[in-house]
């Protein structure tokens, strides 16, 4: 009898070894010829998705992103799949759910994919959207910060950010400036653009991990620092303009389309406790270009999009490619809490003085 080395690493011995083996031979056979055909039927099935979305023509996106960023996806997509329209309109996260929300309730369904700073009706109605699976969209299975339900995948992580203008912000006035702490200093009272907290979540989820960081003394005292914008972007926008010298909270996108035109603003992420926006992608329920759409959402969320995610000063959500530069989450982040209670946001209202 013959010892055989089985593909386990064990050694047996057989009477009949020339048919035992061609068993394992037979079994290994069928295993790669498996993992072969379903490679094949991935490679086929995504050439036929690219077909179908080119012969659609046509994407139409619902985003918060500002226009400088959201040129660049479009172009950037538009050039890997020619023949692939994108549109799209821009909207504050609020406006947007808003908008989608009663189009869906009219039956109306114009938008393909949504793109927003806020996750909050992705969470509060997830029947609004369609389920995202691996088989639906490849790339989700790469992602390493996951959703809190499958109507939605968080895209990339922006960690909030204070945007000033340089021009009128000393280095001196920088070296007072390392902590979210040093907001209270009386230095800038009157200085501060603070993004309004009744029209969005995560400004009042910031204000009260800044408030259970610094104690409720901080926050009275900041009370009195700021004055309020409507939302960061024309807060930026004023401060380009010498109306403020600061805006916060903010994240690098808000003041991408000014600094791309020259303005004096420069970001600085201070220290203490992190906190930042998860945002988040989801198809429609019902897209007027369904192939197109899945083919978006899974190159946003794959190596073209981290790459993107890298070269704006974001965090992306999935495995970064070795030797590319790329933003990291702090070690104390903090995602912003979309689901903040109505209580919560009146106290913290009461607490700056801001009437509700």
């Amino acid at each position: 009898m013959n010892p055989i080395q089985t593909p386990f690493g064990n050694s047996i011995t057989a009477s009949k070894p020339i048919g035992f083996w061609n068993t394992w031979v037979r079994i290994a056979c069928v295993l790669a010829c498996a993992h072969a055909t379903s490679a094949a039927a991935q490679v086929q099935s995504m050439e036929a998705l690219v077909a179908a979305a080119k012969a659609e023509g046509k994407l139409t996106l619902y985003t918060s992103s500002v226009d400088v960023e959201t040129q660049e996806l479009a172009k950037k997509f538009e050039e890997a799949y020619p023949g692939i329209k994108v549109e799209w309109l821009r909207l504050t996260s609020t406006a947007l759910f808003s908008r989608y929300a009663g189009e869906v309730e009219a039956n109306v369904h114009n938008v393909d994919v949504l793109y927003s700073a806020s996750s909050q009706l992705y969470q509060l109605k997830p029947q609004l959207f369609q389920k995202l699976t691996p088989a639906l969209v490849p790339s989700l299975s790469g992602l390493q910060v996951k959703a809190k339900n499958d109507s939605y995948a968080v895209a990339e992580i922006l960690p909030h950010v204070i945007t000033y203008n340089s021009a009128l912000v000393s280095k001196a006035d920088m070296e007072k400036l390392k902590s979210w702490k040093d907001l209270a200093d009386p230095r800038w009272k009157g200085k501060v653009a603070l993004t309004d907290p009744k029209t969005t979540t995560n400004v009042v989820s910031w204000l009260m991990l800044m408030r259970d960081t610094y104690g409720e003394e901080w926050i009275k005292t900041f009370a009195g620092q700021y004055k309020i914008v409507n939302s960061a972007v024309p807060g930026v926008q004023q401060a380009a303009a010498g109306a403020f010298q600061i805006v916060v909270p903010t994240v690098v996108n808000h003041s991408a389309d000014v600094r791309a035109q020259g303005a004096p603003l420069a970001v600085l992420r201070p220290e203490g406790p992190s906190h930042g926006l998860e945002v988040a992608i989801a198809l429609a329920l019902k897209p007027p270009h369904p192939n197109a759409a899945r083919l978006y959402v899974n190159w946003k969320l794959g190596q073209a999009g981290v790459a993107l995610v890298c070269k704006g000063g974001a965090v992306p959500t999935a495995a970064v490619p070795a030797g590319m530069p790329c933003a990291k989450l702090a070690p104390n982040h903090v995602g912003s809490n979309d689901l903040v209670t109505p209580e919560q946001t009146r106290k913290i209202l009461d607490q700056l003085g801001v009437k509700s």
